[in-house]
């Protein structure tokens, strides 16, 4: 298969995990060696966020470039028409395939067919049993693409099977694979579970961290099979591979050395693991550490399928791009209930409840050390700048 002019798109996304729960980000109880060869191979960003503490929105601003609050449209949810990135995917003739958790609807207008997905193999739950594919209500979960299946096989390996046939598959078009694991959420079932045991493990209280240890290494293998395919298929040098979470996790997940996780604005809520490669397009073995967010993973996809156009009405900023001196003193945002958070900078912003937090993340990422008290023109700044989001996102 010879290699396109434009780069085929890989974007792996994990749901529910711990910040640390990777070997590049310094995970010791955990084997993930496809993911530190994409670390080793590509850019490694360490201050990069998700838009949201939670599933939806999260996903919603990774397709839309936007804010959550801009994604949905009022009444009708996440729409196709909402879905910049494969808009813009479409536009450039690429071939799309979703595999794995959808979690943005099913319905007419919401299905990732009608979002412009060629294939669709997946489910559109929160999560899925890994053995018998049943809802946490004991329904049948699995689609392909808008008919219901069932599928003898543990839940990631189905995945990275059809991940590695789409790779396969004959075509002169580029490709776009998004390749969405659910392994960090419950139920905690490793690949060899007995079937008698197929009901256990939704109770994080009564589940083993090695349970989930079990399943993300499952993942991890997964992944290196992809990436073999792309190898055999000679497409590695021509396809840009990204690595991330949704948004943190809780319970079994380890988030060191951030604190809290999912449905939260600390750190372990929104802050996640981004992986980047693409070989001669992007400098093997870098570190960046300044602030990103969901968006541009979204912006960065459209900018490699030459989408220029798109990026400029989106809320992110390509990672691409070899200047980026407009990142490091950007501000970005969030609201979830009664939270509200921004960071510029060094600098975060954090009102929970009532109470109202400075930190220095880029030395204080554990968020251990309130400044409101030494920096409070510093506080009322960001906070200033919260509510001029705010506005923004109220304006349509």
């Amino acid at each position: 298969m010879k290699a396109t002019a434009a780069p085929n798109i890989v974007l792996i996304v994990a749901d529910y995990m711990g910040y640390s729960d990777i070997e590049p980000y310094g995970a010791k109880d955990i084997r993930t060696p496809s993911l530190s060869t994409i670390a080793r191979q590509g850019v490694q960003f360490n201050s990069h966020y998700s838009s949201a503490p939670k599933c939806i929105p999260a996903r919603a601003s990774l397709m839309s470039g936007l804010y959550p609050r801009k994604a949905f449209k009022k009444g009708r949810g996440f729409v196709a028409e909402s879905n910049t990135v494969l808009k813009g995917l479409k536009d450039a003739n690429y071939r799309t395939a979703l595999i794995g958790k959808w979690h943005l609807g099913l319905s007419e207008g919401r299905h990732p067919n009608d979002h412009g997905f060629d294939y669709f193999l997946g489910y559109n739950s929160w999560t899925l049993s890994r053995h018998s594919h049943q809802t946490s209500d004991g329904e049948n979960g699995l689609y392909e693409n808008k008919v219901p299946i069932e599928r003898a096989a543990y839940l990631s390996d189905l995945f990275s099977k059809a991940a590695q046939e789409f790779v396969a598959a004959k075509s002169e078009r580029p490709f776009f694979l998004y390749l969405s694991y659910s392994a960090g959420l419950p139920p905690y079932q490793g690949p060899d579970l007995a079937p008698e045991h197929w009901g256990s493990g939704w109770d994080a209280t009564e589940a083993k961290r090695s349970e989930y240890v079990a399943m993300i290494e499952r993942m991890d293998q997964g992944i290196a099979k992809v990436m073999q395919q792309l190898d055999q298929q000679g497409l590695s040098n021509n396809t840009l591979l990204i690595f991330t979470y949704d948004h943190g996790g809780r319970h079994l997940a380890n988030s060191g050395p951030l604190f809290h996780g999912f449905d939260t604005l600390w750190e372990g809520g929104i802050r996640v693991p981004l992986l980047m490669r693409w070989p001669n397009k992007l400098e093997a073995g870098k570190k960046v550490n300044e602030p990103s967010i969901i968006m541009d993973i979204s912006a960065s996809i459209l900018d490699a399928a030459g989408q220029h156009k798109l990026i400029e009405s989106a809320d992110g900023k390509s990672l691409l791009l070899k200047d980026r001196e407009s990142f490091s003193d950007r501000a970005i945002f969030w609201k979830n209930k009664s939270m509200k958070a921004a960071r510029k900078g060094r600098w975060k912003y954090l009102q929970d409840g009532y109470t109202q937090f400075l930190f220095d993340v880029s030395t204080d990422p554990g968020e251990r050390n309130n400044l409101f008290y030494s920096r409070q023109s510093k506080l009322k700044e960001l906070s200033e700048l919260w509510d001029v989001w705010e506005q923004s996102q109220l304006s349509d």
